[in-house]
């Protein structure tokens, strides 16, 4: 948080609208956020650093409003980045005008938080150790008479099973993916993946065509 970007004007209407509603626009006098919103927007560094020092009695109180509406729901993103980077940009000044760097820490914490809130989270992956092994106990539930060739990824994240069921042999029937054996499959899966609530098993051979049960 050492460089603060400009903000689009519609951003400085936003925060204006948001957190800090300009009373003056009925006779009262103006906050030190509302100065300071004014003075960052005309970059007038001269400004800045006066309003902070003409009201800093006010501006740990004007700070800790900013950035509770920064990280609260109401705001949109833009406006929660926007917002954070002007309360940081008024309490790194009040720091090195007053010493006190206790406010631009609870800043900087807050704005650590937005940034890694902001982060998409990182899908699940499967894990080699547990394929082979569910592999192993899907093919154990049909007495030898599937293999079962994958248990992967789609590119959507979602969970596909393959398998294979075994060819009948001359005079034989081949044999048929009942409705309680599939429910049990499924059931398995399900138990061992429970961070994939989409995906599909898929039953194929000479014989039996092709037979596929969703997870949901």
């Amino acid at each position: 948080m050492s460089k603060f970007a400009k903000p689009a004007m519609w951003a400085v209407v936003a925060l204006f609208a948001a957190i800090i509603a300009a009373p003056a626009a009925f006779g009262e006098e103006q906050t030190a956020g509302q100065l300071f919103v004014q003075a960052f927007d005309k970059k007038d560094d001269k400004a800045m650093k006066e309003i902070i020092k003409v009201h800093a009695a006010e501006v740990p109180g004007e700070v800790k409003d900013m950035v509770e509406y920064a990280m609260s729901p109401e705001a949109n993103p833009q406006a929660k980045e926007f917002i954070i980077n002007v309360a940081g940009l008024m309490a790194k000044i009040y720091a090195d005008q007053t010493g006190d760097a206790r406010l631009l820490a609870a800043v900087q914490t807050n704005y650590e938080k937005l940034q890694a809130g902001s982060k998409p989270k990182a899908a699940p992956a499967l894990e080699a150790a547990a394929v082979e092994q569910a592999k192993k106990d899907i093919a154990g539930l049909s007495a030898g008479q599937w293999r079962v060739l994958s248990v992967a990824l789609d590119e959507e994240g979602a969970l596909q099973v393959e398998i294979d069921v075994k060819e009948a042999a001359e005079g034989d029937l081949t044999p048929k993916i009942d409705f309680k054996k599939s429910q049990e499959v499924k059931s398995m899966v399900m138990k061992k993946f429970p961070a994939f609530k989409k995906g599909r098993i898929s039953w194929s051979g000479m014989g039996v065509g092709l037979k596929t049960l969703f997870l949901e």
